[in-house]
């Protein structure tokens, strides 16, 4: 394997909410976003990075800050050994010339009032290309040249150099887009979610031509979608996003075929399929959706959709059962139980009929014995507006996946972050201190 061209080590970006002056005058806190939260991994030349998540997992903010067209809050990147948060001026505009970006939307991506040959040769102009070369002609013939080449290798024509954006289709436009960011022949192109504002029948074509100009430029690509047909035509490693972490990471065809987090897992059974091998097929979706960005679950953070938490060794319960358990928790700790609204319709101040109505509400499954003596205990408490009282009589269903945050293991090329799964060294210590034998779970 080769070098790698682009290295990420604890990666942050953080937007803050209540952070005027407004703000600081009435003496509110600044709320933070965490749009990316402690992204590792590299990008070795000449491959393509898949990075895939929901909408609002945090990829775009990723490749945008690992372009510096957005300042990180922590960690650092690396371009060709070089931290690219501590360059000069001067070594930013040489980064610039190395590194580009093609963008979701064609539509909005191009300037409506430049032709398309402006568009493209703007970059050249910005960054006074070509240096200093033995050809006589003027630069602005030599741009000119360089222009109608690169839009004939994505299939347009030099004769539309004077057209503007609007008489494109919009498959056209992506590949203006593509031939401006290889106009100053980039090492690196972050391609955020190329194909998603495109029909279907021109998909295939740009997919196709990007392959085409990697092996033709060298170039290394960090590829953005929540398109996993797309990522698996295109990508030789693939990282899986949540909530602005990784969860997974690994070569595609390895992760297409045997995944390792149960959010990948989600993810693959999401995708259609035509052969069901004469099965019905069953798909188990997951429950609840995703946290804020703003207060995102303690330890895993996939943890309040999971369908595999693991609940503590002294509880003897179903998935199922825990799960809604769990819930009823996470609802008592976020003080989240509307209280009030059980009341009017119990049409009672007899805590147990409110807790009735709670329970009727909040749970799935039908509790039993000894456990739905002590969720019932807890909401008692709740309805007395004691919600610290109510959440420790279910401190005993605590898993260690939401008190031991999950890490990616080290040194292998396929990894999760997952307590199913083999954990560094210190935090398969906490694991065991919480009670879980590495026995009891999945194979690695």
């Amino acid at each position: 394997m080769t070098d790698a061209l682009v290295e990420v080590r604890n990666l942050t970006k953080y937007f803050y909410e209540q952070d005027s002056l407004l703000d600081r005058l009435l003496g509110d806190e600044p709320v933070a976003v965490k749009a990316v939260d402690g992204l590792s991994f590299d990008i070795t030349r000449g491959e393509t990075l898949g990075l895939v998540g929901e909408s609002g997992c945090g990829k775009s903010t990723t490749g945008e800050t690992l372009l510096r067209l957005q300042n990180p809050t922590g960690g650092e990147t690396r371009f060709d050994g070089q931290n690219i948060y501590e360059m000069d001026s001067a070594e930013l505009t040489a980064f610039r010339r190395n590194a580009s970006i093609v963008f979701q939307d064609p539509f909005s991506s191009l300037d409506p009032r430049m032709t398309i040959g402006a568009t493209v040769k703007q970059p050249l102009e910005v960054h006074d290309w070509p240096p200093e070369t033995d050809d006589d002609r003027p630069k602005e013939e030599l741009r000119t040249e360089r222009v109608e080449e690169l839009l004939e290798r994505v299939g347009l024509s030099g004769d539309q150099f004077d057209r503007y954006p609007h008489e494109f289709s919009g498959g056209q436009r992506q590949r203006i887009g593509i031939a401006r960011a290889l106009a100053l022949d980039p090492e690196f192109v972050v391609l955020d979610e190329p194909t998603s504002a495109l029909d279907v029948s021109v998909q295939a074509q740009i997919l196709n031509l990007l392959d085409e100009l990697q092996d033709e430029f060298g170039l290394t690509y960090l590829l953005i979608s929540h398109d996993l047909s797309v990522i698996r035509h295109i990508c030789d490693r693939v990282a899986v996003m949540y909530l602005g972490e990784i969860v997974e990471i690994g070569p595609s065809e390895a992760l297409f075929s045997s995944p390792q987090h149960p959010y990948t897992e989600a993810l693959l059974e999401s995708v259609p399929r035509v052969n069901t091998d004469e099965r019905e097929r069953e798909i188990e979706t997951l429950s609840g959706g995703v946290p804020s960005p703003r207060n995102p679950p303690s330890g895993c953070r996939f943890r309040t959709r999971c369908p595999v938490i693991i609940p503590p060794a002294s509880v003897g319960v179903s998935q199922r059962v825990y799960r809604d358990i769990m819930t009823i928790r996470d609802r008592i700790r976020d003080q989240e139980i509307d209280i009030k609204g059980a009341k009017e319709f119990a049409g009672t101040d007899d805590t147990d009929a409110i807790v009735d109505r709670i329970m009727e509400r909040a749970l799935d499954v039908d509790l039993q014995g000894t456990h739905e003596q002590r969720v019932r205990e807890a909401l008692a408490f709740v309805v007395e507006g004691q919600w610290e009282d109510g959440e420790a009589q279910l401190s005993e269903y605590e898993s260690v996946c939401e008190t031991v945050p999950p890490q990616l293991q080290d040194e292998r090329d396929h990894r999760s972050a997952c307590h199913l799964r083999e954990q560094p060294p210190e935090v398969e210590a906490a694991v065991e201190d919480a009670g879980v034998s590495v026995s009891t779970r999945a194979d690695d």
